[in-house]
């Protein structure tokens, strides 16, 4: 039967290319779409993950980053004098959006993050820095710069540039830290002494958080309770609220996304439906001359799936091979000055994503050639050998 269905692409090349492409346009679209998706999803994640183990103390109603709190640094003093605070590993911190900054892909601007010189692990966590972690014993305007923005200015360790009327001199730079092309605040960041900070965003004697460890002898959730009982107007965010933002931040996105994927899966299948259908019509004296001379119901069956799902096997694979430069183009499209290959899409997607796009393909061949398949079993012998 598989040299027959075979054969009879040949015959009707037009109906397989038309097959084959609307399999290999809903893989594609599906594909992108989820490895966009995965890629926001992770890189809210990875930006997140900076939160692990820490607090943050700031105005009610603000997330993170924390770009939008605005506070005193009266406020932030006093919270830093608390017992519940380790002082040694906690710093009032200012997040602030560079003027006259560059975007990077994604829109995400790049980001000032001021804090107390030697306090700067509170921020930088375990991101690995080539030159120096510390602004110990550096000039004012020192800066330690993420990955993206050493990019997006062109710039390395002992370079001074200028953005506006400010100037910056590179001390260190840090390390990729997003595991995708999506770029985070700390890869989009400048972090600068906290007084710097304030001079560059013109918020003098203001911070927007304090970033909190908790002293050895208090548990985050000890130290989340006391703050939130003492300082009920503002907000302590923790590891537990990450989820909370993930969701928030991404609901909206997810279920218009499904939405796409699902409209974009029921059009293949009547598409390829219909073509299956026209291909049951044509054939039907054939089909009649192999019930005649014996052919079983359930070869005749198998002879249009084995047609349908060869078609939206080779549709399949032809759209993953396209996902790379459509996702390119996106990227283009939104920004992005990295293009990426064929194999960091496969590095992008988790296996669920892979193993989706296999799913919707076999779904489509096997949905696709059912229809078709029943109405080839019903064409009558007789009947089929007089029809035109």
């Amino acid at each position: 039967m598989l040299d027959i269905a075979f054969k009879d692409f040949k015959a009707k090349k037009s109906r397989a290319a038309m097959c084959i492409i609307g399999v290999m346009a809903c893989v594609l679209l599906i594909g992108v779409i989820n490895i966009v998706m995965y890629e926001m999803q992770s890189s809210l994640k990875g930006d997140l993950g900076t939160v692990d183990g820490n607090l943050y103390f700031e105005q009610n109603g603000t997330a993170y980053p924390p770009y939008g709190s605005v506070l005193t640094e009266s406020l932030g003093n006093k919270i830093m004098n608390r017992s519940e605070v380790d002082p040694n590993k906690s710093t009032e911190a200012l997040f602030s959006p560079l003027r006259n900054g560059i975007s990077s892909n994604g829109g995400t601007p790049t980001m000032v993050v001021g804090v107390t010189p030697g306090k700067e692990q509170a921020f930088i966590a375990n991101a690995t820095v080539i030159g120096k972690s510390s602004l110990v014993g550096e000039s004012k305007n020192a800066v330690i710069i993420g990955n993206k923005t050493a990019t997006d200015y062109n710039v390395s360790v002992g370079d001074t540039f200028k953005v506006g009327d400010n100037k910056f001199k590179v001390v260190g730079v840090m390390k990729k830290v997003g595991a995708t092309g999506w770029p985070l605040t700390i890869d989009s960041s400048m972090v600068m002494s906290l007084s710097y900070a304030q001079d560059v965003s013109d918020r003098q004697n203001m911070i927007s958080t304090v970033i909190i460890k908790p002293s050895g002898n208090y548990s985050a959730q000890a130290v989340e309770n006391n703050l939130q009982d003492d300082y009920p107007k503002y907000d302590i965010y923790t590891k537990k609220d990450t989820q909370k933002t993930i969701d928030n931040n991404l609901s909206g996105v997810m279920i218009f996304m499904n939405m796409i994927n699902a409209f974009i899966f029921v059009v293949s299948i009547i598409l390829i439906m219909n073509v299956m259908m026209m291909s049951v019509k044509e054939k039907t004296k054939e089909i009649g001359t192999m019930r005649a001379i014996g052919t079983k119901r359930r070869s005749i069956m198998a002879l249009i799936m084995y047609e349908s799902l060869i078609l939206s096997a080779i549709g399949g694979v032809i759209g993953i091979l396209l996902m790379a430069p459509t996702y390119n183009v996106l990227g283009i499209l939104m920004g992005a000055t990295t293009q990426f290959n064929i194999l960091h899409v496969y590095q992008a997607m988790p296996a669920t994503v892979l193993e989706q796009i296999v799913a919707v393909v076999l779904v489509i061949g096997t949905f696709s050639g059912l229809l078709p398949a029943y109405l080839a079993n019903r064409i009558s012998p007789i009947e089929a050998l007089r029809y035109e």
